[in-house]
């Protein structure tokens, strides 16, 4: 579920063949739900249009990035609806709290001006998180994304992550969520001062997702750092929000993105999705940058 910028951005890129990819881990059948759900609401996006496809699916607190984030049921209130392009787009990668209440999942979407036309206009990667509602339902509560040229080739198998399951994890919430945010600020610090490479060595997990406008997926912790080493250095980030699973093992965290000496405020917004790896300490599992577009002259 790109944002509408990256859909523009897509369209003026130039079709190159994906690098090769890494495989994840072990398969977890809980976080099959989580994909089932993201079908489901891609379908209802096929059928419905984009505007009541997103306003059946959003949580009322979701937040999506157009390009900064806002609270996603306004945002598509306010859209006509009927629009008649064709958004699609189906999960590759997915993973699911122990507790089965928090997921995400990434994988690659398409957009057609016109239903019909079998060359989609643009292509790139979503990634979204899910949270169970009290009553059972999934409900998208952060959505982003990032376009990309039109890729060669697209496996469609599906492949599972699964954050450590510790015992204890989600005894102390508050504790938890603490180390969490203290994650993220540690990340920034390294990233600040020896760059995003050097820090996502240290924080990243073995089978990390990096997704990066105009590039395509970056799968597995090394082939992050080596295509990420020519094209960034150092960058500041600052945290906005934090959300923790009740269970302790998965959480997610979003903020402004800073890089170059010449850097507006707010010039890129970034989404990091941490697992609960060993010893207890968290470990980034996906990181999604997204430029925020030029301001027009």
């Amino acid at each position: 579920m790109p944002h509408l910028t990256a859909i523009c951005l897509a369209l003026l890129l130039a079709a190159t063949p994906p690098p090769a990819s890494t495989g994840r881990t072990a398969p977890a059948d809980a976080a099959r739900t989580i994909v089932e759900a993201e079908r489901a609401f891609a379908a209802s996006v096929r059928a419905r249009g984009v505007r009541d496809g997103f306003l059946e699916w959003i949580a009322a607190t979701g937040i999506v990035f157009k390009p900064g984030p806002v609270i996603g049921a306004a945002f598509y209130e306010r859209q006509p609806a009927g629009w008649n392009g064709l958004l699609d787009w189906r999960p590759a990668y997915a993973a699911i709290s122990a507790d089965g209440k928090l997921g995400w999942s990434t994988g690659p979407w398409t957009f057609r001006r016109d239903s019909t036309q079998k060359q989609a206009d643009a292509h790139g990667q979503y990634m979204s998180l899910w949270r169970r509602s009290a009553g059972g339902s999934w409900k998208v509560v952060l959505d982003g994304g990032i376009a990309h040229p039109a890729p060669a080739s697209e496996s469609g198998a599906v492949r599972y992550s699964a954050p450590v399951r510790a015992p204890g994890l989600g005894s102390r919430p508050l504790a938890a969520r603490k180390s969490l945010y203290q994650a993220d600020a540690s990340f920034a610090r390294l990233a600040a001062t020896e760059g995003v490479p050097a820090a996502l060595g240290h924080y990243a997990t073995d089978d990390l997702i990096a997704l990066r406008e105009g590039a395509f997926r970056h799968s597995g912790r090394n082939a992050a750092i080596t295509a990420l080493t020519a094209r960034e250095s150092k960058a500041r980030l600052v945290s906005t929000a934090q959300h923790i699973s009740g269970s302790g093992d998965l959480g997610y965290t979003y903020g402004s993105w800073l890089s170059g000496p010449e850097a507006a405020p707010d010039s890129a917004w970034y989404v990091h999705v941490w697992h609960r790896g060993p010893a207890a300490t968290w470990r980034l599992a996906l990181q999604l940058v997204m430029p925020v577009p030029p301001a027009a002259k």
